[in-house]
């Protein structure tokens, strides 16, 4: 039997949905941002479709690379 893909979070899709529009406004590929971030670029698309709920430490990471404030990263 095939296994249920639990739904994600709404707020960790609106997270990878902000991600996406500031990794598309720095004209930056999910490659560049793995690399500024730290993480591979397939965690990148996992953050970005919702599927993976990103940690606090990668959340300051992203932060810091976007130069943007919390409430603007997960607001």
């Amino acid at each position: 039997m095939a296994k249920k893909r639990k739904e994600p979070h709404p707020e960790v899709l609106k997270f990878g949905e902000k991600i996406f529009k500031l990794r598309s406004k720095h004209n930056m590929s999910q490659m560049d941002l793995g690399a500024e971030v730290g993480i591979d670029r397939e965690n990148i698309r996992k953050y970005e479709k919702g599927i993976q709920e990103p940690r606090l430490t990668t959340i300051i990471k992203f932060k810091k690379v976007f130069d943007v404030s919390f409430d603007e990263l997960l607001g």
